[in-house]
């Protein structure tokens, strides 16, 4: 009697070049994802709405001031100062303002003020939103301070929009709209700008560039550094 035979089954294993192929697409598909992944986060791509934020009409939508959001900045000045100066005064009693600027709240849509501020008694520049301190070896009679009474922003977005800045450009990242006054012992602006005048100074992302520009507070005039 002859006994049935028994095979037993084979393990599949993939040939080498089927391992190869798959190796291959998939270098391929990584090759074409990553490159997309970081020019995403590169200093000039748009940033992803923030967490649950679907208006992209809003200030800081995605963490990131445009010049846009500066045509309607003026109603936040009020609050924004009263909380900076409460901050600088309870540094030191003797804090004057000396820069402003204007950014985005953590996380958050709207506006953001904060402030640097000198005190002669310290000797120190204190900022409100590090709460770093700096000391310095300027002259204090040296250092002016910023008034801020009938301080607006409309006028900065004008006057980038008719200088033909687009209005969706980005600002840069680390800096949003800094105010400081510019004279001759503490300079603020390219040289060719008049002394003893504000600046509201921006970094501009725009067609793949960053321009700063300052504009002056009393008529708007724009201005710029300009190689030789």
């Amino acid at each position: 009697m002859t006994l049935p035979s028994f095979h037993r089954p084979r393990a599949y294993r993939p040939s080498w070049s089927r391992l190869s192929l798959r190796l291959l697409i998939l270098t391929a598909i990584l090759a074409l994802l990553l490159p997309g992944l970081a020019v995403a986060q590169e200093e000039g791509g748009t940033p992803p709405p923030l967490a649950g934020e679907s208006d992209t009409g809003l200030p800081c939508f995605d963490g990131r001031l445009r010049i846009r959001d500066l045509e309607n900045a003026d109603p936040s000045i009020p609050e924004g100062l009263a909380r900076v100066y409460g901050v600088g005064t309870a540094w030191e009693e003797d804090a004057k303002l000396f820069a402003l600027r204007l950014g985005c709240p953590l996380l958050e849509t709207g506006y953001q003020w904060e402030g640097t501020f000198f005190s002669k008694s310290a000797q120190a520049f204190f900022s409100t939103d590090t709460n770093e301190i700096r000391a310095t070896n300027d002259d204090p009679n040296s250092i002016p301070t910023l008034g801020t009474e009938g301080m607006q922003v409309l006028f900065v977005y004008r006057s980038l929009v008719r200088a033909g800045f687009e209005e969706d450009s980005l600002l840069g990242a680390g800096g949003g709209v800094t105010i400081r006054p510019s004279t001759d012992a503490q300079p603020f602006g390219p040289p060719a700008s008049p002394k003893d005048e504000v600046y509201f100074h921006v970094s501009i992302q725009q067609r793949g560039e960053v321009v700063d520009v300052w504009v002056a507070s009393q008529d708007g005039t724009i201005y710029q550094y300009y190689s030789d």
